[in-house]
């Protein structure tokens, strides 16, 4: 073995080495939001109690002429109740059994959501369709807000779904009720639909998310319990979502756990990640960079910017394309209010604004953000500088990993500079570099 090759070698391994980075944990200790969830709206249906026989919910709204299948449950004692209900609570852990798939029963007592009785929801918990052995009922005061149901996979007890019921005020959207109960009405079987005002409003508390924070990188992650089994790591089916740091409402850039560790991968600030593991009960997952990894989800200097359209802030925004400002050197800023640096950013734009008109032009495009607080903004702080909405969509294709972000192009909005602040613009402008 010659000198040469052990030192080629050795400087082989010595790289392989150096670009091994660490494996952190990050705990998932928060429930979330999705984008994509939050605008589902979806209620679990209410229906009157008409007899022993229970009709399976699986059919609901699907065309067919086989008959619903039917099933028995033990009741429990009701003694005293005025009027009795039923629903179904989605649930993916009972998908194995014979009767009533995929489903919890709920059986409810006094709810016609009378003031001084409160509804009584007897849960088939052990779910065994036997509602006399699960003890006390839960009860829901007709003024309660909401009220969580937590559910125990009958195959993992450690594994739970919770699900949190409300109710629609009285005086909600009377349309949308009445788009609700036409709906149920007309696609219910042989149930009897109690109305959208006698159901319950359904938000699954199935993301559970925790925040990555390395030397300058930070985003939340988020993992999609989408079966709703209390596993979170079903390959195929559950999901990872990758949003800003801290944030609540997750954006709808959900990517499906794939079986290969190896393919569980992710691109944030300029980097790619790998998800090496996830725990199956959602309490922490291990996520290394790659820093051998090509990155494509990026600005690339040279290029063109990828055409969009943005509203503007006026009383009846208008959409203003991109194209618009292809003549000359651009300036776009993409801010929130809530961003670090906001003050120095601010008198930076006002200055450029007023001085440097002539040879850039500037959009700012606020996330966030209601146009009549961002014209109350202007007003009030004397802005000089256009304000323009930015939306998720247009995030993404500028491939925003965090606020603000902000890009200089040439003319034909040909990339020059990604990442540069406010700051640094008016810096190039005084020293006549644009």
């Amino acid at each position: 073995m010659t000198l040469r090759f052990i030192l080629i070698s050795l400087l082989v391994l010595s790289a392989k080495i150096s670009a091994q980075t660490p494996v952190h944990k990050v705990y998932l200790n928060k429930f979330v939001q999705d984008e994509k969830g939050k605008k589902m709206q979806a209620i679990i249906a209410v229906y009157k109690y008409t007899g022993p026989v229970f009709e399976d919910p699986s059919g609901l709204g699907v065309e067919t002429k086989k008959e619903a299948a039917k099933f028995t449950p033990k009741l429990p004692n009701m003694q005293g109740v005025s009027d009795t209900s039923y629903a179904y609570i989605f649930f993916g852990a009972l998908q194995d059994r014979k009767d009533l798939k995929g489903y919890t029963l709920m059986v409810i007592g006094n709810n016609k959501r009378s003031f001084n009785k409160p509804a009584l929801l007897w849960i088939d918990k052990n779910h065994n369709l036997d509602l006399s052995d699960d003890g006390a009922p839960d009860t829901f005061a007709s003024n309660a807000n909401e009220k969580d149901i937590t559910l125990i996979n009958p195959n993992n007890k450690n594994a739970t779904y919770t699900v949190n019921l409300s109710r629609f005020s009285f005086s909600y959207n009377s349309k949308y009720i009445g788009m609700l109960d036409d709906y149920y009405n007309a696609n219910s079987g042989n149930k009897k639909f109690s109305g959208a005002l006698y159901s319950f409003k359904e938000m699954r508390l199935n993301t559970i998310a925790g925040d990555f924070k390395f030397e300058s990188d930070s985003f939340r992650v988020g993992f999609k319990d989408v079966n709703c089994n209390g596993i979170f790591n079903d390959a195929g089916i559950d999901q990872f979502i990758i949003g800003d740091y801290q944030t609540y409402v997750l954006p709808d850039n959900a990517i499906t756990i794939n079986a290969k560790a190896d393919k569980n991968g992710f691109e944030k600030n300029g980097k790619r990640y790998d998800i090496t593991f996830i725990d199956p009960l959602g309490a922490y997952a291990s996520i290394q960079e790659d820093k051998n990894a090509k990155i494509s989800n990026s600005l690339v200097i040279g290029k063109k910017l990828k055409k969009f359209k943005f509203s503007s802030t006026d009383k009846t925004p208008k959409k203003i394309s991109i194209k618009k400002y292809k003549k000359k050197p651009l300036y776009i800023y993409v801010w929130r209010f809530d961003q670090a640096g906001f003050t120095e950013d601010t008198a930076a734009l006002r200055i450029i604004a007023r001085d440097y008109a002539d040879r850039i032009q500037v959009i700012t495009l606020n996330y966030g953000e209601k146009p009549a607080e961002l014209k109350s903004f202007k007003q009030r702080n004397l802005i000089n500088w256009f304000i323009g909405q930015s939306t998720q969509k247009i995030n993404e294709s500028l491939f925003l990993n965090q606020f603000p972000l902000g890009i200089l192009t040439g003319k034909r909005l040909k990339i020059k500079q990604v990442k540069i602040s406010p700051a640094d613009l008016l810096n190039l402008l005084k020293n006549q570099q644009i």
